[in-house]
């Protein structure tokens, strides 16, 4: 009886320390998940302040220079008709509009969505454009779109994230390989046994296969150290296994407009609901 007392105290204690480790190394695992989230967008958010400087250039430019002809017409030097002034200020209030409103959307775009909502993915997507759109017409990149106005159910906010990481991979891959030939990137929107399927693909030559199975992992990255921190595909597969979705890479082979095209294609899968015109 006394051996058994002792050997069931003993025990009692190792479970304890047992437990007290694993509770070490679980508050270690958050806290390091928590880092990664906010180096993931820390890294987008630099991202996304060089898209709005591209986006105010020429509204501000068109602010300066409807201010001048305002101020030629206080001044009297040269004759400025009524209606130039007036479209003037026109200009200088839909430029302060245009300007506020992409103030908003890059708000918008760090806000976390709390719960899971529904949403249409098209309006996803006209989001994602005001962000990146500058960037990809000063690098040259067509974008093909076949997409529907599919509702799905998910984190919003969260999924424009992970697209906008996909397509800054892809950006990303044609200026490495400073080529001259077509820089093209063809966005599909599907519905099949009640699931959002995206498909985004490239024609920047694909992934090297032994890199394939690592993509998703946190800190691999195929970029120099100044280009690329490794964490903003792996925080879009946490992001996408989250919504009950599945994030997926593959290289493949294509043929557009009778030329031969090889990329990397990521397929994104959520869940949806069948289509309502209303929600």
């Amino acid at each position: 009886m006394i051996v058994s007392f002792y050997l069931s105290k003993i025990i009692a204690l190792k479970f304890n320390d047992y437990k007290k480790e694993i509770e070490k190394d679980t508050k270690i695992i958050i806290e390091n998940e928590k880092l990664l989230v906010q180096q993931s967008k820390m890294a987008l958010m630099g991202e996304m302040i060089g898209n709005i400087a591209h986006q105010w250039k020429q509204p501000l430019s068109l602010i300066s220079m409807s201010n001048a002809l305002i101020q030629l017409d206080k001044t009297k030097v040269i004759k400025v008709e009524e209606k130039e002034v007036d479209e003037a200020i026109e200009n200088i209030d839909n430029s302060v509009k245009h300007l506020s409103q992409t103030i908003d959307d890059f708000r918008n775009f760090f806000k976390p969505s709390k719960e899971k909502s529904f949403f249409y993915i098209d309006k996803v997507f006209n989001k994602t454009f005001k962000l990146i759109d500058s960037q990809f017409k000063n690098n040259l990149i067509a974008t093909h779109k076949d997409i529907a106005d599919i509702k799905a159910y998910g984190y919003e906010n969260e999924l424009l994230q992970v697209i906008i990481n996909i397509f800054k991979n892809a950006k990303d891959e044609f200026v490495k390989k400073e080529s001259k030939a077509k820089r093209l990137l063809f966005i599909n929107t599907d519905e099949k046994d009640n699931q959002l399927i995206i498909t985004i693909k490239d024609n920047a030559g694909g992934i090297p296969d032994e890199f394939l199975n690592k993509i998703f992992e946190a800190y691999f990255t195929t970029k120099s150290d100044n280009d690329g921190t490794g964490i903003g595909l792996y925080m879009s597969k946490q992001i996408i296994d989250g919504m009950d979705g599945e994030l997926k890479v593959s290289n493949v082979e294509y043929e557009f407009e009778g030329e031969n095209y090889i990329g990397a294609q990521f397929t994104i899968k959520i869940p949806c609901t069948p289509f309502e015109k209303n929600i």
